[in-house]
């Protein structure tokens, strides 16, 4: 069998090429952003009405959800 007729399942190649480093930091960003979404939707639901409000509100909303998760990490 030659190396141009060899097939693999699907998603093989591109696991092998896709480079660790840059698929682990992909993915602990993903978690890491939808952690501050899950801690950030019950301050939205409270303090974002979503008509014709300042988008400093948002940010401030995220920028609360971002301080809890990193409290939530502390040592106690």
């Amino acid at each position: 069998m030659d190396k141009e007729n060899k097939s693999y399942e699907v998603g093989y190649v591109e696991a092998k090429t896709s480079g660790g480093a840059v698929y682990e930091l992909g993915v602990k960003t993903s978690k890491h952003d939808k952690a501050i979404r899950r801690l950030a939707q019950p301050l939205m639901d409270k303090y974002w009405k979503n008509s014709g409000q300042d988008v400093t509100t948002l940010h401030r909303v995220y920028r609360v959800a971002e301080y809890l998760l990193k409290r939530s990490k502390r040592i106690k």
